[in-house]
């Protein structure tokens, strides 16, 4: 009877280790890039930005020079299989509340740190990491809010 207690108990919990593993390890992108980003922005990166990711459901939150919170909601869709990766934000409204125009961008992930490179509402997709001296392209690189839990590994 204890062999077969032991044998049971053995079998049992090296059949759950590994497994739970695999689970719980994003194998996207998009599960790579879930939670709160943080960046800052403007000409003198003193702009305050909060990029969280739900699912595929995104709200950027920006706090203005002059203490105003502006927050604006869409949706991404990713081709991590193109080079460099593509990123589009989409179904976002503008300040008016009409359907803003989608924004091709493309993205870096590292561990930590999601670099992005946005083309602007209607504009082409930028080919490289590079932004332009004023306008568009727009090169952002973000941070993973470390208040806030890493996703599974």
């Amino acid at each position: 009877m204890r062999t077969s207690f032991a044998a049971l108990l053995v079998v049992a919990l090296a059949g759950a280790g590994p497994a739970d593993d695999k689970e719980t390890t994003p194998k996207t992108d998009l599960e790579r890039i879930q939670g709160r980003w943080k960046a800052t922005i403007g000409r003198n990166k003193d702009v305050p930005l909060t990029l969280e990711i739900k699912g595929k459901a995104v709200t950027f939150v920006l706090v203005t020079p002059m203490g105003d919170t502006r927050a604006r909601q869409g949706e991404i869709r990713l081709d991590e299989t193109a080079t460099p990766r593509r990123l589009d934000w989409i179904k976002f409204k503008g300040p008016d509340d009409e359907d803003a125009p989608e924004s091709p961008a493309i993205y870096r992930l590292k561990d930590d740190e999601l670099t992005i490179c946005t083309g602007g509402p209607g504009n082409p997709r930028p080919k490289e990491f590079k932004a332009a001296d004023a306008g568009y392209p727009n090169l952002v690189t973000f941070t993973r809010d470390q208040e806030e839990s890493k996703p599974a590994k």
